[in-house]
């Protein structure tokens, strides 16, 4: 009879250890969505405002960005820009930096409350993501073939290009030091560029790795996280090396990642859901449960002072395209 017990016993007090473990994890909770104002139109990137506490959302084909009101929960009228394809929105002076498909590639910048376009800068051809340099006020382009556009955060006047191997894809800027490290998806391979020479001085080959379009950079313990598609997958590079500390399998190929190192979480979007670990000592990995599965999330914006992941999702023949927001719960 106590063998009996012991047996169903101990499998029970396994699966109870088992249940508060994964109940003590932090998780990525759902706390709020709002519809998209155009239900056939594909968004392409989002973009926090943390002053005004405001979402844009580049939707390219209806030629506008979307501006949502968090707090309020509703959609102001629409920004008018052409083809948007990625944005950078500087909180402070109420700028929006887009960059354009129109009229062979262009980088407009507007005033988010005056709602007009300040300066055009063209001759960009398929211009991509931006980033701002906050030292040394500058903002950052990839754009055609291999390039990366320097356009001066105060004049808005496109001062030089940085030239690359190859076509750019996502890239991150050190606030402490003075690289840029850029996504080369082609090459499969990340450039290192040296903001104050202007100039590529490495390049990082990815072993075993193939699509390399997404990036984020963990600046205190100087780490690069380098999203890819062939294998789906994120490597986690030392950012003063370009060593490949450990590779996180993900279930779809990469999208966008985002850091908070603060709570010591890491964050990537695919076609499946949300993939999230918990960052430890020694390069340790934990993964966090499962968010938003079933949705497509195209693009992120992280608030840390909140813990607030929001996503833009794509519309589907059976359900409409959404803005979600995440919290993290521990």
């Amino acid at each position: 009879m106590n063998s009996g017990t012991g047996r169903v016993t101990l499998p029970l007090a396994g699966l109870i250890f088992w249940v508060q473990s994964v109940a003590a994890l932090p998780t990525l909770q759902p706390v709020g969505a709002w519809p998209l104002p155009g239900r056939a139109e594909q968004p392409s990137a989002l973009a926090w405002d943390p002053v005004e506490r405001r979402l844009l959302v580049a939707a390219e084909a209806a030629d506008s960005v979307w501006v949502l009101e968090v707090d309020r929960g509703r959609w102001l009228r629409p920004l008018s820009v052409p083809a948007p394809r990625h944005l950078l929105c500087e909180a402070r002076p109420g700028l929006l930096y887009v960059s354009s498909g129109a009229e062979g590639g262009q980088v407009k910048i507007l005033d988010i409350n005056a709602r007009r376009t300040l300066k055009t800068i063209g001759n960009l051809p398929r211009p991509g993501h931006i980033h701002r340099d906050a030292p040394a006020a500058r903002i950052y382009v990839a754009h055609g073939e291999g390039a990366l556009a320097v356009i001066h955060g105060v004049t808005g006047v496109h001062t030089l290009s940085v030239l690359l191997p190859d076509r750019p894809a996502d890239f991150a800027i050190e606030t402490v030091g003075h690289r840029i490290f850029v996504n080369l998806p082609r090459s499969n391979a990340v450039a290192v560029v040296d903001r104050l020479a202007r100039e590529m001085t490495d390049l990082w080959p990815l072993p075993q790795a193939r699509q390399n379009e997404s990036l984020a950079l963990e600046e205190p313990r100087q780490r690069l996280y380098v999203g890819c598609a062939l294998p789906p997958e994120i490597l986690v590079l030392n950012s003063t090396t370009g060593k490949v500390l450990t590779r996180l399998p993900t279930t779809g190929p990469v999208r966008w990642i985002r850091v908070d190192p603060v709570r010591g979480r890491l964050m990537a979007g695919h076609a499946s859901g949300l993939q999230s670990w918990r960052m430890g000592s020694d390069d340790r990995y934990e993964p966090l449960p499962a968010s938003a599965t079933g949705l497509e999330p195209i693009d992120a914006c992280y608030d840390a002072d909140t813990g607030r992941l929001y996503v833009v999702v794509r519309p589907t023949a059976g359900r409409a395209g959404s803005v979600q927001c995440l919290e993290w719960k521990d």
